[in-house]
């Protein structure tokens, strides 16, 4: 017992490592501490600096080739793939590595618009062709989002933006925008330490109550014109939060020699930025103004919600279980490091 209890815990102690070191080789390819030919240090090396052992590096690796972000080839060193030809929904978190950079604020805008247009068009869909009973879903869905912007904001707000996404695909019978959505989740669960704490609030209140009553109305014209501006507004004040434009005439510091430096961290340094260390053998583009004359659009809502519809109580789901890569926690935030790349 005492020897199986030993295992499981030296097995712990090795996927917090491997999840640590994938953090790092990460975070070099997205602030693009490549060179030229992408070639990462052997597992040896790696090991060294970040004082583990070369089996952890080698399942970090594998795990990022898994991700399309680094090659293998037996018998030749692994090879970075730069962040342009790598990124996905999916390794949306990459660009918050760069995030206050324009290109990084770019993706993220980009990401928002993706699930603002999904949402409009599933909507409208189902406006014009889903059942009563189908519409009355979709509508309890939305109350259930607009009280959770006031009292639960955070995941309890992401939950059941995805909720409605789901339901909608569902009854418009869209089985490639559930895929779609699936991927959509997929890159938020890559953000949303990022995101979560900005959840919420009158601004998704104001979207939620808006498609509700559209919905209930069968009010193509808001759906199509009103609700995207309220979307937007949303979005906006999320954006900004996670990734403000950079500030201009602001004169550009000097560049850091240091941290462009291909060159290897002192042993001691790696050692002092791992978590811990192995045993042996163990290894807002909306200006207020349009928002307040859109939210104008759609009727207000008295506290217990409109007639007929009472909130669902739909069991809250962990967007944040289970993740890997990329998704993963860093164990020890604000670590800085040489990056893992050697030159040609």
């Amino acid at each position: 017992m005492r020897e199986a209890s030993a295992r499981r815990a030296a097995e712990m102690v090795r996927v917090g490592l491997v999840a640590y070191v994938e953090k790092q080789i990460e975070q070099d390819i997205a602030l693009g501490r490549l060179p030229r030919n992408g070639r990462l240090a052997s597992e040896r090396v790696m090991a060294g600096w970040y004082g583990v052992c070369r089996g952890t590096v080698r399942e970090a690796l594998r795990r990022l080739a898994a991700r399309g972000l680094v090659v293998q080839h037996p018998g030749r060193q692994a090879r970075a793939v730069a962040l342009d030809e790598s990124l996905t929904l999916e390794n949306l978190g990459l660009a918050l590595h760069a995030a206050r950079s324009e290109e990084g604020r770019r993706l993220l805008e980009g990401f928002f618009s993706l699930k603002r247009q999904v949402l409009v068009e599933l909507l409208a869909d189902c406006c014009a062709n889903a059942s009563e009973s189908e519409v009355g879903r979709l509508e309890s869905v939305c109350y259930a989002l607009w009280d959770a912007a006031r009292w639960h904001p955070g995941e309890r707000c992401a939950q059941l933006e995805f909720e409605l996404l789901r339901l909608a695909a569902q009854v418009a019978a869209r089985p490639g925008h559930l895929l779609l959505i699936q991927s959509l989740q997929r890159a938020f669960r890559g953000i949303a330490a990022r995101l979560l704490p900005f959840m919420g609030g009158e601004a998704l209140g104001q979207w939620a109550r808006c498609a509700m009553h559209a919905l209930s109305e069968r009010d193509m014209q808001t759906l199509q014109h009103q609700l995207p501006l309220l979307l937007k507004a949303c979005d906006a004040r999320l954006l900004d939060q996670v990734a403000p434009r950079p500030r201009e005439n602001v004169t550009p510091e000097p560049p850091d020699t240091e941290e462009c430096s291909l060159a290897a961290p002192s042993a001691d340094t790696a050692r002092n930025d791992a978590p811990c260390v192995e045993t042996q053998g163990t290894c807002d583009s909306v200006s207020a103004t349009a928002q307040h004359d859109a939210a104008e659009t759609c009727p207000r809502v008295e506290e217990h919600g409109p007639g007929g519809i009472t909130p669902i109580d739909t069991a809250s789901g962990n967007l944040s279980g289970g993740q890997t890569g990329s998704d993963a926690s860093d164990p020890e935030a604000g670590l800085t490091h040489e990056p893992c790349f050697r030159s040609g």
